[in-house]
């Protein structure tokens, strides 16, 4: 039952309407033009301010829920879900027509398939983007109509949106190919984390050892300008087409502080192959601290994880003869 109140004459009259939630719009739009209603004190300019408020209530109710599909679904929400899966399948299926229409063989021969699916996943990634921009708004951060929109859009997800598609209008208005930027759309295949507890507890443990692993690869960037110059400097002269830059002594570094090896660059001199079996050395153990690190991070998340189902495990009190935690029996 809702309740208006409106205008009437010098005075305010407050509507109590029974079953006004329960009207459907045929039935309003029967009664204002048909002008008949059973309530004596209800004239059609009060059902016409009784249909706006419905109205306005029914946009803000759909908006709420087009909010939430789009988003990441809850433990329930099954269309929500449903949404995830689809807009996945569709990501994934627009980056396999990416993927090999590269193959000039295979472009030409299903060329016209490719075309489809290319306008088919356009359609989509333009409504879907349309979809988030007007119900941005029915998130608390968001929730100013201009600015609340500005900043969603300048957000990391929908800026990668955007840029999916872009290149379709660029190709379309001025025939500039930017459609490698779709590929771009894989970072929307990062909400898969939340379905998943094990890509939960990776993000989780990276998280918490961001710290100790900053240092570590700072280190190892401190060491890959050291190596860098020295070779420069102890190899370019012996190979100036090899080692004509610091660059190109970063590139040698890499390769192999990596213990990858490719053979393009390797020094000649005495000096420079002494400097490149410690630099490989110290390679082996800065590249192994990472490792390490996340093993530590995994155990320590794991027996956490553990320790806290045990704390929840319900026992059988032999006195009191009630289930109890572990939890409440520290509490006590």
């Amino acid at each position: 039952m809702y309740g208006i109140e409106v205008s009437a004459g010098q005075g305010n009259l407050f509507l109590d309407i029974p079953g006004l939630c329960d009207l459907t719009l045929l039935a309003l739009l029967n009664i204002i033009f048909s002008g008949k209603t059973k309530i004596p004190c209800l004239k059609r300019k009060h059902i016409y301010f009784s249909l706006t408020i419905l109205l306005v209530m029914s946009l803000s109710s759909v908006k709420k829920r087009v909010f939430e599909i789009l988003n990441v679904a809850e433990d329930g929400d099954y269309v929500s879900l449903a949404f995830d899966i689809f807009i996945f399948s569709v990501i994934v299926l627009n980056i396999a027509v990416l993927i090999l229409g590269s193959i000039r063989s295979v472009l030409e021969k299903y060329w016209l398939i490719f075309l489809l699916i290319s306008l088919f996943t356009m359609i989509i990634f333009i409504i879907e983007y349309v979809l988030r921009i007007w119900s941005c708004t029915s998130d608390p951060r968001y929730s100013e109509p201009l600015k609340g929109r500005i900043r969603w859009a300048l957000t990391p997800f929908a800026l990668i949106d955007l840029l999916v598609i872009l290149p379709y209008f660029a190709f379309l208005l001025f025939g500039v190919d930017l459609t490698a930027l779709v590929i771009l759309r894989i970072f929307r295949l990062l909400k898969v984390i939340k379905y998943s507890d094990s890509l939960s507890l990776v993000v989780k443990v990276i998280k918490n050892e961001r710290k100790t692993l900053f240092t570590t690869y700072a280190a190892l960037i401190m060491v890959l300008l050291v190596a860098g110059t020295l070779m420069y400097q102890v190899e370019g002269s012996a190979q100036p087409e090899k080692f004509a830059s610091i660059p190109d002594g970063m590139w040698w570094g890499v390769i192999t502080l990596a213990t990858i090896g490719y053979g393009d660059v390797v020094p000649i001199t005495v000096a420079g192959k002494l400097l490149g079996s410690i630099i490989a050395l110290i390679g082996i153990g800065l590249f192994a601290l990472p490792a390490g690190i996340l093993a530590s991070g995994f155990s320590r998340e794991i027996e956490s994880a553990h320790r806290a189902r045990e704390d929840e495990e319900v026992y059988l009190c032999p006195h009191c003869k009630q289930e109890v935690t572990k939890k409440d029996l520290w509490k006590k």
